[in-house]
Order: structure tokens, then sequence, then C-alpha cells
């Protein structure tokens, strides 16, 4: 149930993000709700739902944005096979370390989108603009913690054992037994 709940909330974002986000001045930066998302997939969601959903999210993110189709996919995948396997043995789950885990996770993606666009178009010149990433990184350390608490709340309130008891009425207790 809240995988699907995932995936409309990543395409929202996404057209909210190619939509209306992008007609922000430049000085402002472009904000990227749904990367944020993507991540919180990638930590929270167990292996059978979290590959296909990121793998979706990511045919998505070509289909808007992608020069080489496939692109995005792989790094998705590759970004939740990195933090599945960091998980076992540090603690990525805490507040504390959402805004360093987003925001290395977004320079690991771009750093892979960047050298995989270079390697397949060897003859266009691509540039690395820091002023933009690291206003972006600025950005997405600014939303990491608001937007984390939200998607824990609905994450919280998706999951089978809430709903269910969201549905079902409550027992009276039994007067007769302690």
């Amino acid at each position: 149930m809240p995988v699907f709940f995932y995936f409309f909330l990543a395409v929202c974002l996404l057209i909210l993000q190619t939509s209306f986000l992008t007609s922000l001045p430049d000085w402002l930066g472009r904000p990227d709700p749904l990367f944020i998302l993507i991540v919180f997939i990638a930590v929270r969601l167990q292996p059978p739902h979290a590959p296909v959903l990121l793998l979706l999210l990511g045919l998505i993110m070509d289909i808007f944005s992608g020069i080489f189709l496939g692109i995005y996919p792989i790094a998705y995948l590759l970004l939740f096979f990195i933090l599945y396997a960091l998980s076992r043995r540090l603690i990525i789950h805490e507040q504390v370390h959402q805004i360093p885990l987003v925001l290395s996770c977004y320079l690991f993606v771009n750093g892979l989108l960047f050298g995989i666009a270079s390697f397949l178009a060897p003859e266009n010149s691509l540039v690395w603009n820091w002023k933009k990433v690291l206003l972006q990184m600025l950005l997405l350390g600014i939303m990491t913690l608001p937007l984390f608490a939200f998607f824990d709340f609905l994450d919280s309130w998706l999951t089978p054992k809430k709903a269910y008891m969201f549905f079902q009425r409550k027992r009276q207790k039994n007067t007769f037994r302690d």
C-alpha cells in the first residue's frame, strides 16, 4: 500500500519540480524535493519494494530530464544498494544523520550522472558548476529535515498495522478480567 502512495507522491513532486519550481529565479536555485523522497525510499523501504520503485522513478526522471535513457535508474539503484549495505553497519536512520546523508547522496548521484554523461558523449564539453551544486546542496540541507519528518508521518500513517487500527473500533475492556 505505501509503495503506490510513494509512487503517486513522487509523480506529484516531479510535476511540482518541473513546472512550478522552474519559474523561480536562478539566484534562488532549483529545489529538488523528489531527491529527498528518493533517499527516504532508499533508506526506509525494504529490498523487494524499494528497488522496483526507484527503478520506476528513475525511468520517469529519464523521461522528463534525461539525455541518455537508463542513467537515472542505474544511479538510483546503485544508491539504494550502497545505502542498504551501509545501513547494516551504520546508523543512518537517525535524524542527526539525515542532512549529511542526503547531501552526500546528492554529490554521489550527480557525480555519477556527470561521469556517465561525459563518458557517453565525449564530443560535448560538460561543465561541473560548483556554484550551482553548492546552492543546490544548501537548498537540500534546508529542506531535508521538514520533508523527512513529513515522509515519516506519512509512513507511520500508511503502515498496515496503524491503518488497520485506524478503521477498527476500539475494544471495550472486560470488567471481569484483570
